[in-house]
């Protein structure tokens, strides 16, 4: 039997714009204003001439696109053909696998190195504590992947990938070892109905697998044009028939122009595990009886990290570096789901977290409560604003929505517990800061509110920008601790994380 799908309405600009003249016309109702003002009146009269100048300078902009349309590379309209292998940009490289990553490692080190130098008299090199490098799987790592498809006269279909600065050239992706074993034994089934099935194939535009290591598998498709019901039997059979083949409860979304259509659901479940760091085998049998598992929700479109493994690493690390932090509170920018804030909440008296994406607050607050934490506040609000918030200078209705008060920084707190008046939550104790912001790092106003705290754990997934930002923090914190996550194996991308402390 199939399963039920559901049809998801997604507001275009000119929905935006027909729902708009629907308010504004009964607002004019109401108030008694003739409708007729709001009515396109046509234009009677002819538009002024366009002056001689502006004539010519079109003139040259249109020559100028032929000239680079005549000099810019023809993009290919036959795919490269890869059989029983794959495109570089695809391929997995074992034996080279310790050697590419010292070469991340080193570039990782030499840009922190010269943050913290930049710092000292005579520009000595700067001290760093000793890198902890956390490895990934060689293979099967990556927990989702996007493909274009790439259809030919014959009626076939193929998986096509783009290298690095060419993204012209479509390559024919036969394979996909980087992929987690459940995404790589979808994708044979999945191309085979889409090449026996007109209704899956027609204008068919990319997919994008979402998979979890507890088994869940989420499959979004794309198309270049309408779909409804019929293409929503279809992938509902399609379904059924992987779950006969041993595939599990396989969900798909399906999309095109301002419409969205989900068979099963929209959302996978993940667990993962907190992996501490290694240490002595006490320590380390110690800290593995108390590891805790994490539930997640992750939706279709939203960000999760891709490599698993490693982000169980990074979560481990995060929580063994905030360890033993229960007599104060926990600041956390662009928290997203709540991936870390699960993680970190344990370790600390109360938690503030913010995120500027209304879906992603929702799923963080459902996600911290399928892990039973309650001491956690999720408010959707920027991080620009929560330091107008922090220091007193504005106020935000959200705040008070999500029952928060915040105490400014350099108030004495009072002993005991957080008051919490009418179920308020009140933060006086933020002493910690957790940043994962994107990869443009922090602005200026978050460098001026990490100055503030006394410790900051940052995890960047741009080592470029992260040393820029650890150049400004130089001059009041520290480094402690410094680790390299490898998120992407085979590429020049690193995730990193620093733990910085007050100078005293």
């Amino acid at each position: 039997m199939s399963p039920p799908f559901r049809r998801t309405k997604i507001l275009t600009p000119m929905r935006m714009a027909t729902t708009l003249l629907y308010a504004l016309t009964a607002t004019a109702a109401r108030r008694s204003v003739s409708v007729a003002a709001f009515r396109c009146v046509p234009r009677l009269t002819r538009p002024p001439a366009p002056s001689r100048s502006r004539t010519a300078a079109a003139g040259r902009r249109r020559r100028r696109r032929s000239e680079d349309a005549a000099a810019a590379p023809v993009r290919r309209t036959e795919m490269v053909p890869h059989p029983g292998s794959g495109p570089e940009i695809s391929r997995v490289r074992p034996d080279d696998y310790a050697a590419l990553l010292r070469a991340k490692v080193a570039v990782l080190e030499g840009r922190v190195r010269d943050a913290f130098s930049a710092s000292h008299p005579g520009n000595i090199p700067a001290r760093l504590p000793e890198t902890e490098v956390f490895e990934s799987s060689r293979a099967a790592f990556r927990m989702r992947a996007n493909f274009k498809v790439w259809r030919t006269e014959d009626g076939s279909a193929h998986y096509v990938m783009f290298e690095r600065g060419d993204v012209r050239t479509p390559h024919e992706v036969a394979e996909y070892p980087m992929g987690s074993a459940q995404l790589q034994g979808l994708m044979g089934p999945l191309l085979d109905a889409v090449r026996t099935t007109e209704e899956l194939r027609e204008r068919i535009n990319d997919v994008r697998f979402l998979t979890t290591l507890r088994g869940d598998a989420l499959i979004t498709v794309t198309y270049n044009r309408p779909i409804g019901e019929d293409w929503a039997a279809a992938a509902g059979a399609l379904s059924a028939r992987l779950a006969d083949a041993g595939y599990g409860a396989v969900s798909f979304v399906g999309r095109s122009r301002g419409v969205k259509l989900v068979v099963g659901s929209d959302t996978v479940r993940e667990t993962l595990t907190v992996v501490p760091p290694p240490a002595g085998d006490a320590a380390a049998t110690h800290r593995a009886s108390l590891t805790p598992r994490l539930r997640y929700e992750q939706t279709e479109g939203a960000f999760s990290q891709p490599n698993a493994e490693v982000c169980e690493k990074m979560l481990g690390w995060a929580a063994d570096a905030t360890r033993g932090s229960h007599g104060h509170d926990l600041c956390e920018l662009y928290c997203g789901n709540g991936c870390f804030t699960a993680a970190l909440a344990p370790n600390f008296r109360g938690v503030v977290a913010t995120e500027t994406s209304k879906a992603s607050v929702e799923l963080a607050r459902r996600n911290l409560a399928a892990n039973d934490l309650h001491n956690v506040r999720v408010a959707r609000l920027s991080a620009e604003d929560f330091v107008d918030a922090y220091a007193g200078v504005r106020t935000f209705q959200r705040l008070r929505d999500a029952r928060i008060r915040l105490v400014a920084a350099g108030t004495p707190p009072p002993d005991g517990p957080p008051p919490d008046p009418d179920g308020v939550a009140v933060f006086d104790r933020l002493r910690t800061l957790f940043v994962d912001p994107p990869r443009a790092g922090l602005d200026v106003t978050c460098r001026d509110l990490a100055r503030t705290f006394d410790r900051i754990v940052y995890v960047s997934c741009n080592p470029e920008t992260l040393a820029r930002d650890l150049t400004d923090l130089a001059a009041t914190h520290r480094p402690v601790r410094l680790a390299a996550f490898d998120q992407f194996p085979y590429t020049p991308h690193l995730e990193a994380g620093v733990v910085l402390e007050r100078r005293r």
